[in-house]
């Protein structure tokens, strides 16, 4: 919505967070995740909210493009053209709605996951907004659990419901997208009393969203209890996390990816064209293998050890880390073995 501000700042300053994480070197959700940001979905009505109404929700058409979207159910009081909420001609009726579902669609095998951030609720919401009736299959008790542990993260004091609970809203993006794709989706509203929020306050709100938005990484690694792999065309990636494990594989063209990781361990796989990565993490260990193409890169950790393989160009590395212990091993071109082993070594 064109007015939320704080919600496109509070992106940007996640984005620029992580960005700070990673070049200084600590963990962040893109060690997991390729992440995609999305600041400003609504750039026209944007654009207007800066240079005439400051208070403009909808698009450039007069849109609400959080009600665009197809709903299993429709609105018993469709809102009229003037309403804040009016949803359109029809389903799926704008540019920016079209645009984001292809976009949507080309991705669905690689993405895990959304968030939606808007303002001003402070509150943390999950599926469903159409109806006020349970999804099933045990799902409730999962979103009611990612929205508390998100809420908490925090440390705003957000609370955590179903959007139906809230009010009712027919054709939203989190509706849409957990019955289209079936993965785990949030709404947040950024935390404060107007949307013509202080300068003052973008660090406080950014930083509650870069909280809220790392919390959501980790909790779609277990929110169905599986392991995650991302391929790119051609590779594979497979992923098998046991109770408090961790797995996360990335495979692109041509390469394999494999990692299984038991409780409390952590297998990290990356496999490039042509390249073949498998890693075992047990519990506690972390086992990490890289293979460049034509390379094989081999971890395997058992409890409390650290394996860490890298391969390149038809090298073949195989590292080995018991309980405490740590292996590290390079193979460089048509080079084999254990520990670091240059050609033809």
């Amino acid at each position: 919505h064109a007015r939320e501000w704080i919600a496109g700042s509070s992106n940007l300053f996640t984005l620029s967070s992580i960005l700070d994480d990673i070049a200084n070197k600590k963990p962040t959700a893109a060690d997991k995740f390729n992440l995609y940001f999305v600041p400003i979905v609504n750039i026209d009505g944007y654009d207007i909210s800066w240079n005439g109404n400051r208070y403009q929700r909808k698009n450039a058409n007069e849109v609400d493009l959080n009600r665009n979207w197809p709903s299993f159910y429709e609105n018993p009081n469709p809102p009229a053209p003037s309403a804040q909420t009016y949803p359109g001609p029809r389903p799926g009726s704008e540019p920016e709605t079209k645009g984001i579902a292809r976009w949507l669609h080309t991705k669905n095998s690689e993405l895990a996951g959304w968030v939606d951030v808007h303002s001003v609720l402070g509150a943390i919401f999950y599926p469903y907004g159409d109806t006020t009736e349970p999804i099933g299959n045990g799902d409730d008790a999962k979103f009611a659990l990612l929205g508390r542990n998100v809420a908490a993260a925090t440390g705003g004091g957000y609370r955590w419901q179903t959007a139906g609970s809230y009010a009712p809203g027919y054709g939203a993006l989190d509706d849409y997208l957990y019955r289209t794709y079936k993965k785990p989706v949030l709404t947040i509203e950024v935390a404060g009393s107007d949307f013509v929020a202080p300068v003052s306050t973008i660090r406080t709100r950014g930083t509650e969203i870069f909280k809220a938005l790392t919390q959501f990484a980790d909790e779609v690694l277990t929110f169905e209890g599986n392991g995650v792999g991302i391929p790119t065309p051609g590779g594979n990636g497979v992923g098998t996390a046991s109770a408090g494990g961790n797995s996360v594989e990335t495979a692109s063209a041509g390469g394999n990816g494999v990692g299984t990781a038991s409780a409390g361990g952590n297998g990290v796989g990356i496999a490039f064209p042509g390249g073949n990565s498998v890693e075992t993490a047990s519990a506690g260990g972390n086992g990490v293998g890289i293979a460049f193409p034509g390379g094989n890169g081999v971890g395997t950790a058992s409890a409390g050890g650290n394996g860490v393989g890298i391969a390149f160009p038809g090298g073949n590395s195989v590292e080995t880390a018991s309980a405490g212990g740590n292996g590290v091993g390079i193979a460089s071109a048509g080079g084999n073995g254990v520990g670091i082993a240059f050609p033809k070594d």
